[in-house]
């Protein structure tokens, strides 16, 4: 009885953790002082932003399509499609033009109906359910800060 029991109990588990690992909506955590938002389709591709609370340091981003990270820090990032238009590597805050943008870029992430990332001539579309997770640039709680 103990034995089917504890397999219960353990097949109930991983049919949490699988759920979890590809939920195909948004979701938002807080972790060592940095708010992260995250959103991954069911094959694996994923959008994941963190924003740290600490001065002196700015919004990232990096995205998994087909298998393949990319970050918004390193080479060529990769780019955000919002309904149709095609934000280059939106998240690299580092320039002064890349800055200004990104206050039209957040608004219209926070309410996109279609969302894609691409990067290395691969393509995907990744859910906008729960999107709203997102809190508005001027909220308090947000933390994400442009580096300029």
């Amino acid at each position: 009885m103990n034995t089917l029991r504890t397999a219960l109990i353990v097949s109930f588990l991983l049919v949490i953790t699988n759920n979890h690992a590809f939920a195909t909506e948004w979701w938002s955590g807080f972790a060592m002082g940095t708010s992260e938002y995250t959103v991954t389709d069911d094959k694996g591709n994923e959008l994941y932003i963190a924003c740290p609370s600490e001065d002196g340091e700015y919004v990232r981003a990096t995205a998994t399509i087909a298998g393949n990270r990319y970050s918004s820090q390193q080479g060529d990032g990769f780019n955000v499609i919002v309904d149709g238009y095609t934000n280059t590597n939106p998240f690299d805050t580092y320039c002064r033009l890349c800055g200004e943008d990104f206050p039209n870029f957040w608004d219209s992430l926070r309410n996109a109906s279609t969302l894609q990332v691409s990067a290395g001539g691969q393509t995907v579309k990744l859910p906008t359910t729960n999107i709203g997770v997102l809190p508005a640039l001027g909220d308090p709680a947000n933390t994400c800060q442009s580096a300029w």
